[in-house]
């Protein structure tokens, strides 16, 4: 008899094509709309460089709201809502003729409605639906936005070169509307909406003490849900600024990374279309790291795993630093890619693991405004020493050696035994 297929992995499956859409056009395309409108309008790498950090900033300040509202709402209803606002900014970037209406269409807009669209809710749910195979479930997940790379910036390219840049983000705007807002529908909140248990397990017999198990053995705090955390006593613990302050270092590298690689690759000669495909090889290589970190998420103790990564990423922004041939640009590509790769299914997760899921979704939105600050501040902070010095040479050193320092932080956020 066939077995029907547990339905969270549909869930994973629509997710997926709407993160690779959403963060194939919004994050991993900005570099490639980088030179021609910093060039048509005139603006400093630094200047082009604030939509950017912009979209950062309002993100750390939406995500509070946005993990409030998947908690209460679900995350259906948020991306749907976030679809239609990313959609419209989309549209609305040909009508841009300064510098204050790009930050206010692309930096707030768009990212708004991609904040409510993206990874936030998807965690949440997923979460919801998967417990032992959660790390598996939100790698696959993951590699959804690692295609969106390898798909979305060359097409751009492609567009801007035959087209303009402002056709481009239209049909970009339309393409988020005609594939993401039906594939939302296919979202359900929770598996015992459907009859189901997480991960598709058969239903756990009742049991009148809650202390014990049907044979009479006491159970873990966790299987009780007094791993649950509130939203207070997440803030309260060591855990999570630890777990902040590793995310705000390995977000500095990777917003750094996308950004002013293919500024940088073009400064060196190298063709638009193929230093925008360069950037679609580096998330094409992140799956590799999205999958077997995501698959050994399951076995290993996260933690380990984290410093793992991101020691990958600092030795692939310290080989970028120094590179002088394409050899070396393939070995950054791999190093910074693999490791990039890896910390993302194991982000969510470590997160379920240390707060539980009862309130995921307001702690991790209470969690990225630090890992937002990131986003904004290596960026620009890059640009301003391209600008001064005219190499990246400093920043991407600097910022390398804090990839080294998140994998401290991360050794250092043990969670705190929690009572029964």
């Amino acid at each position: 008899m066939k077995t029907k297929l547990f339905y969270g992995w549909w869930i994973v499956a629509a997710t997926n094509i709407i993160c690779m859409l959403g963060y194939g056009t919004w994050l991993y395309s900005f570099g490639v709309f980088f030179k021609p409108m910093s060039e048509e309008f005139g603006w400093t790498r630094a200047m082009t460089s604030g939509a950017y950090a912009l979209r950062s900033v309002e993100g750390g300040v939406a995500s509070p709201i946005v993990g409030w509202a998947v908690d209460k709402y679900g995350a259906r209803l948020l991306v749907i809502i976030g679809a239609i606002v990313a959609g419209g900014a989309f549209c609305l970037m040909p009508l841009i003729k300064s510098l204050m209406g790009f930050y206010l269409i692309y930096g707030i807009m768009l990212s708004a409605g991609m904040s409510a669209m993206l990874y936030l809710p998807a965690w949440t749910v997923i979460a919801k639906w998967f417990h032992r195979r959660l790390s598996l479930a939100l790698a696959l997940l993951s590699v959804g936005a690692g295609f969106g790379g390898i798909i979305c910036a060359p097409l751009a390219a492609h567009m801007i070169h035959r087209f303009g840049w402002r056709s481009a983000f239209v049909v970009m705007g339309i393409f988020i509307w005609v594939v993401v807002i039906p594939l939302a529908f296919v979202i359900k909140e929770r598996p015992e909406e459907m009859g189901l248990s997480p991960d598709g397990d058969p239903p756990a017999p009742p049991v009148a003490d809650p202390a014990l198990d049907a044979v009479g053995t006491p159970v873990s705090s966790a299987a009780q849900g007094s791993a649950d955390y509130t939203l207070k006593e997440a803030v309260s613990s060591s855990a999570f600024w630890f777990l902040a302050l590793a995310f705000f270092f390995q977000g500095m590298a990777h917003s750094t990374i996308t950004v002013h690689t293919v500024p940088a690759l073009t400064d060196a000669g190298i063709a638009p279309e193929r230093a925008a495909i360069s950037i679609g090889l580096l998330t094409l290589v992140s799956i590799i790291g999205r999958l077997a970190f995501g698959y050994l998420g399951d076995i290993f103790n996260k933690r380990y795993l984290f410093m793992v990564s991101y020691s990958l990423m600092g030795c692939g922004m310290l080989v970028l630093m120094n590179a002088k041939t394409m050899g070396m640009v393939w070995l950054f590509l791999f190093l910074f890619g693999v490791g990039f790769g890896g910390n993302i299914p194991l982000m969510p997760a470590i997160r379920a693991e240390y707060f539980g899921r009862k309130s995921l979704g307001k702690i991790q939105g209470f969690m990225d405004p630090v890992m937002m600050a990131a986003g904004a501040t290596g960026p620009i902070w890059t640009g301003y020493i391209f600008d001064s010095t005219g190499s990246y040479r400093l920043a991407f050193m600097t910022i390398g050696l804090l990839t080294f320092l998140a994998a401290v932080a991360m050794f250092l956020s043990r969670p705190k035994r929690r009572a029964a």
